[in-house]
């Protein structure tokens, strides 16, 4: 870390001015960075003279030298590895979000942090260039103890271990903070009907390597009924008459509540190791209701009250909601202990062990029986009146179906970084990862007085290798002309004892030609095997679920009908072929702009999927899966998971970001960095004493020393800091086109073409076009931020029965907050504000819901925009407060 006082920028502003035009002295060479272990705790930098206040005649007089940054070695806190990041926030950014803790950050940043590989999983997250304990040692760290935030690609995820499959996160936490905070949220929609409540409470404390927290959580949120909406339930069983009141009684959006409690200590145990131990416990409950109870009651002829020669059947519905209510109770315990140290002056070492216990129950209602009040219709009963009001202890209430499940998962794992050869364009850096887990899932169901009891566990023993091979390096003369290039081979062996052995091998290019200019490929070929719950998952069945039947008739029909759902026994191991190429423009080097663009071509054979929805294509390929009676009604449908012969995807998705201090700079604002004669110190690259910085992460320093480069700009760099008075504005667009996504279900049956009619959701097929936006701006501790999502319209084609035509969709999300302890005339008059925001953040600002039309004119029943988004715009405010 250099400091460069005020004085010296007086003076150098006074050379400029005095002195003639010379070309300037190269810089000083300085000796490369040393790679030591980190220290145990933040040392104390020695006492200096105080640096002389500037004058106004020196700030009138002085030059501003621009961004100065220092080349040559990393950011502290980077991550290992030569593939520069997709996207970096700086902390002004990361504030215009308007989160309060990470994990919400990340809720926030998914769509840019979105795998391009279609996995749908988390990134894998990182704190300073270092795996952590698990997600629960970082998810209530405030945005305001961050940094920095670089997202990378996913080939990243292999020099940490991880497999290929998703996008890295790195979160750089300041070097020295401490806070409490407490948040307080109501959330309603604007159609009324739901109230959603939050309580979160986290206290803070880093110094230097050291670093403790914990944080409370807890929310409720009320049930949303059918009549709270403009939905029509009307179908050919059930009364008109009883359409509204049935409605009372069916929810659209569960009650729920749940609450967390959660805490971390990282600590030095030497000057070469450190020590993170994490939990958490979650509790989880969810209330849903399906409707009133029915009974099938037949009137023999002769009885008292029929007016038919024949017998007639007779539907009721009883009063009693919670009979065909549901109820899911989860309680899910996470502990994780992270030591991470060094070997020599080359190698890293961590070693990581983990334990998540998840218990879920879940009870179903299953309604009544008609006895014993059949009973005394055939009895010709006259008291037995089927048309008075009925009520339910005249009848025999069914058992209930439940469902128990109990998984556990005990993991450890040792990753190993470090350099094992040295070539003349820099060091073959590896990553090498031993691990071995052993998971096991119980579960017992009873459906229909039937027990089914399940038992299935899992021990693995892995390996992982993956080597950076550098080709041509700049910095170190090699092949100049070619740039920056290096070659990632790895590899990958995992044995599973109900699976055999699978492997996986990829390999990547990471090619910059010049400074603006980089390039990505990479291909991966790897198996892999189904999870524990996907196999054996409890069976559970759920009754009245509406979905719309395209066979039934010629412009299909909405029924309701059982939905079985569980794990599958009977799946296979998958294996996966991604072919991937990528380029990264920074076309302006005084400008934070970067524009990429990423080409991923995605074939999977025997792919594991959840069921898709329901067409007539797929029910042919599948009739297994459909449960029909003797008329043809559709009774039941199994959409538990299956695997599909092969599924390919291609896509290209092409986006920028940007982002510019706006603004002018406070010329009497204290401390005001980079602004010479500003009376404060200039902080200009380099990692600061304590910082906690990934000595991997200074591989690249070279023998050439650091440098000083006036402008900014730069792979990595961040276009002109924002100054104290200032405000940050940013940006970021991305398109994604998709060239292919097709289904083969089994050999022998047409290919299913999800750009062309077929469809695997209730939001019909793939779009071939998406984009999301997001813009935020921040400035005087007030800040904006909006996230948009545009996504095409689809098509399903329904065989025999009508097609159905899914609209266009753009949903917008608006944050708008304000920082009340920024706002001076309010401190002063109300110091208890110090630290106080208020946010209002409104989701779907413009209430957009996707309007489907089947070919015949109407809208399905099941397909109602109230049905596929019962909550629609919703208006939240949150009162924050933080103690530093």
């Amino acid at each position: 870390m250099l400091l460069v006082t005020t004085a010296l920028s007086g003076l150098m502003a006074g050379a400029i001015q005095t002195a003639p035009a010379v070309a300037a002295p190269p810089p000083q060479q300085q000796p490369p960075v040393q790679q030591v272990p980190e220290p145990v705790a933040e040392p104390q930098e020695p006492e200096q003279d105080p640096a002389p206040r500037a004058t106004s005649a020196d700030v009138e007089n002085s030059v501003d030298l621009g961004t100065v940054e220092i080349t040559g070695q990393r950011p502290r806190g980077s991550v290992n590895s030569d593939i520069p990041p997709d996207l970096t926030l700086t902390a002004e950014e990361i504030q215009a979000y308007g989160a309060a803790d990470i994990s919400e950050l990340l809720t926030y940043l998914e769509p840019v942090t979105r795998s391009s590989r279609g996995s749908g999983g988390q990134p894998v997250t990182l704190v300073n260039g270092r795996r952590v304990s698990g997600f629960q040692e970082i998810r209530g760290i405030p945005p305001e103890a961050i940094e920095r935030i670089d997202i990378l690609p996913e080939e990243v995820a292999l020099e940490y271990g991880y497999r290929a499959d998703q996008r890295v996160v790195n979160f750089v936490l300041k070097n020295n903070f401490r806070s409490i905070t407490g948040q307080v949220e109501g959330r309603v929609p604007t159609a009324g009907g739901r109230t959603v409540t939050e309580l979160d409470a986290n206290i803070l404390r880093i110094a230097g390597a050291q670093r403790w927290s914990m944080e409370l959580e807890y929310g409720r949120a009320t049930p949303l009924f059918e009549s709270e909406r403009d939905i029509n339930r009307e179908t050919t069983t059930t009364p008109p008459d009883l359409v509204d009141r049935i409605g009372e009684y069916r929810t659209l959006m569960a009650a729920t509540e749940h609450a967390t409690v959660g805490g971390t200590v990282k600590r030095d145990l030497n000057n070469t190791t450190q020590m993170t131990v994490s939990g958490s416990l979650e509790d989880n409950t969810s209330r849903s209701f399906n409707g009133l109870p029915s009974v099938m009651l037949t009137l023999p002829a002769g009885n008292p009250f029929s007016s038919s020669a024949t017998d007639e059947i007779l539907f009721r519905y009883l009063d009693d909601a919670g009979s065909l209510g549901r109820k899911t109770d989860s309680l899910n315990a996470t502990a994780g202990v992270l030591l991470d140290g060094f070997l020599g002056e080359d190698w890293r070492w961590t070693l990581s062990g983990n334990y998540n216990r998840v218990e879920t129950d879940t009870v179903t209602g299953r309604g009544y029986l008609p006895t014993p009040f059949q009973t005394r219709l055939t009895a010709n009963d006259p008291a037995a009146d089927p048309f008075a009001p009925l009520t339910p202890n005249e009848f025999t209430i069914r058992p209930n179906d439940t469902a128990n499940s109990v998984s556990e998962v005990l993991s450890t794992e040792l990753v190993l970084n470090g350099d094992i050869w040295e070539l003349p364009a820099g060091g073959i850096s590896s990553t090498i990862k031993f691990g071995a887990d052993t998971r096991s899932l119980d579960s017992v169901s009873v459906r229909s007085g039937v027990t089914t009891e399940r038992s299935q566990s899992r021990d693995r023993y892995n390996g992982q290798a993956s080597f950076n091979i550098p080709i041509a390096s700049t910095r170190s003369e090699v092949l100049p002309l070619l740039g920056d290039m290096s070659v990632n081979l790895n590899l990958g062996y995992e044995d599973l004892s109900d699976f055999g052995g699978l492997s996986s091998i990829g390999a990547g290019l990471n090619w910059t030609p010049i400074e603006q200019v980089s390039f990505l490929f990479s291909f991966t070929d790897e198996q892999g095997a189904p999870s524990i719950g996907q196999l054996n998952d409890p069976v559970i069945s759920t009754p009245n679920v509406p979905v719309f039947d395209f066979s039934a008739g010629p412009n299909g029909e909405t029924v309701l009908v059982n939905r079985i759902e569980g794990g599958n026994p009977d799946l296979d191991a998958e294996n996966r072929r991604i072919w991937k190429a990528g380029i990264t423009l920074q076309p302006l080097k005084d400008e934070d702009l970067r524009i990429s663009s990423t080409w991923t071509r995605n074939t999977v054979e025997d792919s594991i999927n959840s069921f898709p929805t329901i067409t007539s294509e797929l029910e042919a390929a599948l009739p297994d899966r459909f449960d029909r009676d003797l008329a043809g009604n559709l009774v039941s449908i199994d959409v538990r998971p299956l695997n599909f012969a092969l599924t390919e995807r291609e896509d290209i998705r092409t986006g920028f970001n940007f982002s510019k201090a706006f603004g002018r700079p406070s010329p009497t604002a204290p401390g005001a960095a980079g602004r010479p004669g500003a009376g404060g110190p200039v902080m200009i690259g380099g990692p600061g004493p304590g910082s906690g910085g990934d000595r991997g992460g200074q591989r690249g320093g070279g023998g050439d020393g650091p440098q000083i480069r006036m402008g900014g700009g730069g792979r990595g760099g961040r276009g002109g800091g924002m100054q104290p008075g200032q405000g940050r504005f940013n940006i970021s667009l991305y398109h994604t086109y998709r060239l292919q996504d097709e289904i083969l279900i089994a050999p022998g049956i047409p290919v299913l073409d999800l750009l062309d009619g077929a469809a695997t959701s209730s939001r019909g097929g793939s779009p071939r076009n998406e984009i999301q936006g997001q813009m935020g701006v921040f400035k005087n501790g007030m800040g904006a931020f909006l996230n948009a999502n545009w996504r095409e319209g689809t098509r399903v084609n329904g065989g025999t029965g009508p097609d159905l035509f899914f609209s266009d969709q753009t949903t917008v999300n608006l944050n708008v907050f304000v920082d009340l302890g920024a706002q001076t005339s309010l401190v002063e008059k109300y110091p208890w504000l110090k630290g106080t925001r208020v946010q209002l953040g409104i989701r779907n600002l413009f209430d957009s819901r996707t309007e489907v039309t089947s070919s015949a004119g109407d809208t399905p029943l099941n397909y109602q925009p109230d049905y596929l988004d019962p909550e629609g715009r919703s208006i939240g405010i949150s009162l924050r407060k933080i103690l530093f």
